[in-house]
């Protein structure tokens, strides 16, 4: 039998009738090597390439949520959100704002404005919602949300700040601010709620508010709570959780140091055994570059990957703020590899600094977009490989999908047409002239030296049925600058034409069809590709039909509880309290036994009087199946010889395991 342990499902337990919900779910994940890694570092890479991966027909990744959390992260790894979709189907932007109507919580509205932010949209009107007046009218006067909790004034602040509120003349920041101080724990530390214990995560969380807020890195609020995650550093590096390490704490914790400008591989970070937080981190990364919540236990890798991307490239939430240069790191740029008989890739990709691995396995770091690294970001969004050798004159590209010199014919660049003066490597997007920036496009071509580009425009690219449009080819001739006709190039649409001598050609198709209009010529490096829709369009013949899979897999265990929060009302020694009905709901694939911890800061009130379902809390369990739901009673009763008064605190937490 495979044995598998859920994240823990915590219920707070008071005596009073107060509810306390727990912290909005967060969680992050990393990676290996110099700090902070760079988008191409197989850490960040190997993250972004799962997370496409998981990305669904709806355009969601994991869920809603998660969904937003990935935006974040897509963003932050220098990729553009609005063209990650799955075939031709929804983005993941379209899928947040076609279901932006179930967002309904303070954290909701948060994580929404995060995310819209990031991706360059409005979050005051995102999905048909105004999320910054929803988030705002959650505030009483003195804080966000409920008075009780205080994960919702810290994500209320960093969306606020986001959404480019300045912090120094808003009351509702200025005032939450005040009320998060105000409730700083003694330790240093801060919790998902007013007056509970501390934990790493939202500490973490809660010194990332405040550094956005205005508050100083050095400030003695800041640098308690870097104080308190510094003591709760385990051996391994790591920071504890309920005992242990895990990747979402340990990303969370590295987020803030980055946050407030200390290195988390810094000497003031490892330990006395030589460990430091990521160096923990890796040891929860898997090998198809996703991240687990623990070793045995993955708990959503979707939003552990997301949350790891992040902290690998030292990205503090919030990753972007409205007013401040873009969150898109690099240049976009169109890229087209043409081989000896057909085209290799062609699409668009977006180039930062990149690592270029020679023929002799040499590491070269090129720190700006570069033609180069734009052939790097193609092959990796293409599926092709290629081969660079180090000479006297610089990088230079051999092979490209297997393509190798031979004779006088081997690899070529251009940008926008032109045959650049400098070396591949040396062509820096949007800065090398000529031709002049900003860039359009890096065509990298198979052909002999001089071979010119062909350029192929369709004066109508939807026709309708039986009308004619005209197809012109033009070629470029590098020592006048200048394009003239193509005079007998051969044009592929339903069928092969041939131009006339001032380089055109008419088509007239008697049937709907879609048709991909390009040309070759003889000494020439073919054409760029430009569909054509006759009529209603079809399938063009030879070609594939596609027919899309999906499948919405759940975890193998998960599970909720509500209510999140027992009050047992006002009782005395002796007293036992009325009995109180939890529904624990399994979530997940697999049958469930489920068993309880109980902790408190309450002189053992609840460890010693907890009963669920008629038994001491320790000897409980009970096995939930499959899509079903069990009752669970909760009563509490108070020992004769108890002498605290006052309100009292305690955490019920619930486990669960396949079901034998």
């Amino acid at each position: 039998m495979i044995t598998a342990f859920s994240k823990p499902k915590l219920v707070s337990l008071l005596l009073t009738v107060t509810l306390i919900l727990p912290w909005m779910a967060i969680s992050p994940v990393l990676g290996a090597g110099s700090y902070p890694y760079t988008t191409v570092s197989t850490e960040v890479s190997g993250g972004v390439d799962y997370l496409r991966g998981q990305q669904v027909a709806t355009g969601a990744i994991q869920d809603f949520a998660t969904s937003a959390w990935a935006v974040m992260a897509i963003v932050s790894a220098g990729e553009a959100p609005h063209s990650w979709r799955v075939d031709s189907g929804p983005t993941i932007i379209d899928y947040l704002s076609e279901n932006a109507g179930s967002a309904s919580s303070t954290n909701d509205y948060s994580r929404m404005i995060l995310a819209a932010v990031a991706a360059a949209e409005n979050p005051t009107s995102f999905g048909g919602r105004d999320f910054v007046s929803l988030l705002e009218s959650s505030y009483d006067g003195t804080q966000i949300g409920d008075n009780s909790l205080l994960n919702d004034d810290v994500w209320g602040v960093m969306a606020l700040v986001a959404a480019g509120v300045d912090p120094s003349t808003s009351d509702v920041i200025q005032n939450s601010v005040s009320f998060i101080l105000a409730n700083q724990n003694a330790d240093g530390g801060w919790s998902w709620g007013v007056e509970q214990a501390s934990d790493v995560d939202s500490t973490a969380a809660t010194i990332m508010a405040l550094i956005a807020s205005g508050q100083p890195p050095g400030s003695t609020p800041v640098a308690d709570a870097l104080a308190y995650i510094k003591s709760t550093q385990m051996e391994n590096g790591g920071f504890e959780s309920w005992g242990a390490t895990n990747s979402a704490t340990n990303s969370w914790a590295i987020n803030s140091i980055v946050a407030a400008g200390q290195d988390p591989t810094g000497a003031e970070w490892i330990n006395d055994q030589g460990n430091g937080p990521v160096d923990d981190l890796l040891t929860f990364r898997n090998e198809d570059g996703s991240f687990n919540w623990t070793v045995e236990t993955p708990s959503n890798k979707e939003l552990m990957t997301s949350e790891a991307i992040l902290a690998l490239l030292g990205t503090p939430y919030p990753v972007v703020v409205l007013g401040t240069p873009a969150m898109q790191k690099g240049v976009t740029i169109d890229v087209r590899v043409e081989g000896q008989t057909s085209t290799v890739w062609s699409g668009t990709v977006i180039v930062d600094e990149s690592t270029i691995i020679d023929d002799q396995g040499v590491l070269h770091h090129i720190d700006q977009p570069t033609a180069l690294g734009a052939l790097d970001e193609a092959s990796q969004g293409g599926g092709f490989s290629y081969v660079v050798k180090n000479t006297s004159f610089g990088l230079y590209v051999e092979s490209i999908n297997g393509e190798n010199p031979a004779g006088t014919a081997g690899w070529t660049y251009r940008a926008d047409y032109l045959s650049p003066m400098v070396g591949v490597a040396d062509f820096v997007l949007d800065q090398t002239s000529p031709p002049p920036p900003p860039h359009q496009e890096i065509l990298f071509a198979y052909a002999q030296w001089g071979d010119a580009p062909l350029r192929v425009e369709v004066d109508n690219t939807a026709p309708g049925v039986g009308e004619t449009f005209v197809v012109t080819v033009t070629e470029y001739d590098d020592d006048t600058g200048t394009w003239s006709m193509a005079a007998n190039a051969t044009v592929y649409a339903d069928k092969i034409y041939e131009t006339s001598e001032d380089g055109t050609v008419a088509i007239t198709i008697d049937s709907d069809l879609t048709v991909e209009v390009y040309s070759e010529k003889e000494g020439c490096i073919r054409s760029n590709r430009i569909v054509a829709t006759v009529g209603e369009g079809s399938v063009q013949p030879g070609d594939s039909e596609n027919i899309s899979l999906t499948a919405d897999i759940v975890p193998a265990i998960s599970f909720s509880v509500t209510p999140n929060g027992i009050g047992f009302g006002t009782l005395g020694p002796r007293d036992v309290s009325d009995p109180t009905s939890l529904t624990i709901t399994n979530l997940g694939a697999w049958n469930l036994n489920i068993t309880a911890v109980v902790t408190d800061t309450a002189n053992d009130l609840y460890v010693n009087g907890l009963n669920l379902d008629g038994v001491k809390w320790d000897e409980f369990s009970t096995t939930v199946l499959r899509d079903a739901a069990n009752e669970c009673v909760a009563i509490l009763s108070v020992p004769e010889t108890y002498r605290d008064t006052g309100l009292q605190s305690g955490t019920l937490i619930l486990w669960a395991q396949e079901a034998s």
